[in-house]
């Protein structure tokens, strides 16, 4: 199971840990690395140890990232996957994000 996951979320990018209320707002461009690290099967870049060191207190696991985060892909109707769906009851309104 993938204890991270990265997501667009109406018009913004969201790390999030499932089962934990807070995330991380992420600009496009920390998207886009992790999606290319997670295709290429590369590993994960320092800043994201960093924001899941400071969110969660999560040292990132010694393995391939496509094992730890997965990425959601966008929608091409502009739709996104309900926020409880991805992160078990954070609404991104909460003010934990």
């Amino acid at each position: 199971m993938h204890q991270l996951i990265a997501s667009p979320f109406l018009g913004q990018y969201l790390l999030l840990r499932p089962g934990h209320a807070k995330g991380v707002a992420i600009p496009e461009s920390r998207f886009e690395e992790l999606h290319t690290a997670v295709t290429a099967d590369r590993s994960a870049p320092a800043w994201l140890t960093e924001a899941t060191t400071a969110a969660w207190q999560m040292p990132m696991p010694n393995r391939p990232l496509r094992d730890t985060l997965i990425v959601r892909e966008r929608s091409a109707y502009g739709y996104a996957k309900a926020s409880w769906e991805i992160n078990l009851g954070c609404d991104h309104d909460c003010g934990f994000c």
